[in-house]
C-alpha cells in the first residue's frame, strides 16, 4: 500500500524540474517584410522621428493591415507608413489619394509631396518608393523636414 504514494511522489518529481527557457522572440506574425528586414514601428522610433521633424513625439501606436504598417505618435499629428511589396502601380494609386501633389524627381525611385489643409491645420505628406518599399510621412512639420526623415528611414532599412 505504501509503494503507491511513493511512486506517485517520484512521478510528480520527475515531471517538475527547472523551468524551460522561454521561446526566442521573433517578429510579430503579421509584420510587413522587405527582403529579410521586418518593418515595424521599431524602424521609426519616436525619438528619431520627433528629432527629424522638430516635434516632441512619444509612444508610436502600430497598426498592421496586410503589407502596410502605420505608426501614429502621441504628441502630434504625425504618422509614418511603411508599405512592402510596393511597385510603380501601387505607388501611383497612393498618390491619387492626395490633393495638391508635387513630384520629387530624383527622390529615391519615385517620390512626391502633398499638402492638405483642413481649417487651420496644414498637413504635409512626403512619400517615396525605393524598390519594393514605400514610406510615407504625414505631419504638420515642413515638407523639407519630412523629406529628410524619409531619407533617414530608408537609410536605416
Amino acid at each position: 500500500m505504501r509503494t503507491v504514494p511513493v511512486v506517485a511522489l517520484f512521478a510528480l518529481c520527475a515531471c517538475t524540474g527547472p523551468p524551460a527557457d522561454p521561446p526566442a522572440a521573433g517578429p510579430p506574425p503579421s509584420s510587413a517584410v522587405a527582403g529579410s528586414t521586418v518593418l515595424t514601428c521599431a524602424a521609426a522610433p519616436a525619438d528619431v522621428v520627433g528629432t527629424a521633424l522638430g516635434q516632441r513625439l512619444n509612444h508610436p501606436r502600430q497598426t498592421i493591415a496586410g503589407n502596410v504598417v502605420r505608426c501614429a505618435y502621441e504628441g502630434g499629428t504625425t504618422e509614418v507608413r511603411f508599405e512592402t511589396g510596393a511597385d510603380a502601380a501601387s505607388f501611383a494609386r497612393g498618390r491619387e489619394e492626395h490633393g495638391q501633389v508635387t513630384d520629387l524627381p530624383g527622390f529615391h525611385d519615385e517620390g512626391y509631396r502633398a499638402t492638405a489643409v483642413t481649417g487651420e491645420v496644414v498637413l504635409t505628406a512626403v512619400a517615396a518608393r525605393a524598390g519594393a518599399v514605400a514610406i510615407t510621412v504625414t505631419t504638420g512639420a515642413t515638407a523639407d523636414r519630412a523629406q529628410r526623415l524619409v531619407d533617414t528611414l530608408f537609410a536605416g532599412l
